[in-house]
């Protein structure tokens, strides 16, 4: 029989959590409670003690982190029972780095049939077609893929995406917890990576310091395959570029060469930056967004007044996301969970007004999208609260994306007073040197535990903060909120400053109060 890549994600998920409701473990995965038993009692047949128990309800794991990656290290091909989905992934890295791919020799050495290998092939045909693109056999040779160039480089990063990592010392290296197939995929890029990933890196951190920018970690691990991937295989006038996008890219200076600039800024268009960009003006993208936003807003317990800032935000993160979708690219988050179950009224109000864009661009929301547009909302109806001036300066170390960092940091600011002096992710800690700040605020054990061995102020909280974390904070130093401003201070500073003066100097200087 062997294990499944549906057992290690099981296996993966219990142990991240410890301890966790049978019901729970069923329902995120779909399946009734009786085939998680089953699939345990499999997964624990590969391991000379239980890796995970059940008792009373509860599943609990019996291995740590560690222990985890060196069982999945020593899976051998023949304990591993692999899927479609996965065996083609194999096939297509491989076609895009060898140029083709002989299929029943591959086949042959997973130890599979001729009949296994022509359902995969209809499979992979369908997925192709999705994407724009053709299976083709070459003659002597085996099977190789043709169409949109841009679209079989974005589903070939999309595949690697999450099997590498991008280290703190800018190098890329292959993921600890990679299943067999997985690693085979890895290694077909592997060489490639190596050479160019030290270029590529050079050119990614001069471009985000010239602009002043910083992304968040999958968005940085996704532009850097993409400059690997340029530079690996150039552009040439041979290649099938189709150019039909649901909405015009960003168009910034990534590439003194014009038409490797646009596809680069066709890659920009889907990633996290840290601040909003300017994105090109889309009429009907724009309608669309004001439509959900009035809808939303109006169905609020307590409606907020929509302003340009909000839908500013809604309308950037559309543009990213549609942009993503049509390239069929995901970036799913994994260190905020239940965000559904902390705002269930607001998350179902965002599923209801979902279909405009479903009628619009064909866009259909995911879990990830209800999730981040729940905390996005959220932050604006927090904010049309708070006031004080006597803050902690802190900065946030995470992978997560930036639009869950800045909820986040407007509910954290309902309790305490800081200054937020920047976001980054594990690899840019070396900037830390360049900043005064008080405390680093984390959300995952992996992250506390590399600044604590560097002994950096870092304290580790709940993304959904708890009455805990606020007592940690206080005990911490850090101050509750006062809702006051000293009038005659106040008047001083705006003294002699026209209006429009006024509204700029509040925004920059009280921009956690005025909006």
């Amino acid at each position: 029989m062997g294990l499944s890549y549906d057992d290690l994600s099981l296996l993966r998920f219990i142990q991240k959590r410890q301890s966790i409701p049978l019901h729970k473990v069923a329902m995120q995965f779909e399946k009734n409670e009786i085939s998680i038993r089953r699939a345990i009692e499999q997964i624990n047949l590969y391991s000379a003690a239980p890796m995970i128990e059940i008792k009373k309800g509860w599943c609990l794991s019996r291995v740590s982190y560690k222990e985890f990656v060196d069982f999945i290290k020593g899976i051998s091909m023949e304990d591993y029972a692999s899927s479609w989905a996965e065996r083609i992934r194999v096939v297509i890295v491989t076609i895009f780095f060898q140029g083709y791919v002989n299929a029943s020799s591959l086949y042959e050495s997973w130890g599979l049939s001729l009949t296994t290998k022509k359902q995969d092939t209809a499979n992979l045909r369908r997925l192709l077609s999705d994407h724009g693109l053709q299976l083709v056999t070459l003659k002597k040779k085996g099977l190789s893929i043709e169409g949109d160039e841009l679209q079989l480089r974005f589903l070939v990063i999309d595949i690697l995406h999450p099997l590498l990592e991008f280290t703190d010392e800018n190098r890329i290296e292959a993921r600890f917890a990679n299943t067999p197939l997985e690693k085979q995929s890895y290694d077909q890029a592997a060489d490639c990576l190596q050479k160019t990933s030290g270029s590529a890196v050079e050119q990614l951190n001069a471009f985000l310091a010239d602009a002043g920018l910083s992304l968040n970690y999958p968005s940085k691990k996704f532009l850097l395959l993409f400059i690997c991937l340029m530079q690996s295989r150039p552009i040439d006038e041979s290649m099938q570029l189709s150019y039909r996008l649901p909405l015009a890219p960003l168009n910034m200076h990534f590439s003194d060469n014009p038409r490797e600039n646009r596809l680069y800024n066709v890659a920009l268009s889907m990633l996290n930056f840290s601040r909003s960009l300017e994105f090109p003006f889309d009429g009907r993208l724009w309608q669309t967004t004001e439509q959900f936003a009035e809808q939303v807003v109006a169905s609020l317990p307590e409606p907020f007044s929509i302003r340009e800032e909000f839908l500013d935000e809604l309308y950037s993160y559309f543009y990213r996301e549609i942009t993503l979708s049509h390239f069929h690219c995901t970036f799913v988050d994994k260190t905020v969970e239940n965000t559904r179950e902390q705002f269930l009224n607001l998350y179902q109000i965002i599923q209801k007004y979902g279909v405009y864009f479903k009628a619009a661009y064909n866009f259909s929301f995911m879990d990830e999208h209800f999730s981040t547009l729940t905390l996005l909302v959220q932050k604006h109806v927090l904010r049309n609260r708070i006031v004080d001036r006597h803050r902690k300066k802190i900065v946030v170390v995470t992978s997560i994306n930036f639009e869950r960092v800045s909820f986040f940091l407007e509910q954290i600011r309902e309790y305490v007073a800081l200054e937020w002096k920047g976001t980054f992710n594990i690899n840019e800690i070396h900037r830390l040197e360049e900043l005064e700040y008080d405390c680093i605020f984390c959300f995952s054990s992996r992250i506390y535990n590399i600044l604590s061995a560097q002994n950096l102020p870092v304290i580790r909280l709940n993304f959904f903060v708890s009455q805990e974390d606020i007592d940690r904070l206080l005990a911490r130093g850090f101050s509750t909120l006062k809702h006051r401003f000293l009038a005659s201070s106040f008047v001083l500073e705006l003294a002699g400053k026209s209006e429009r003066e006024i509204v700029e100097y509040l925004k920059e200087q009280y921009g956690d109060y005025f909006v």
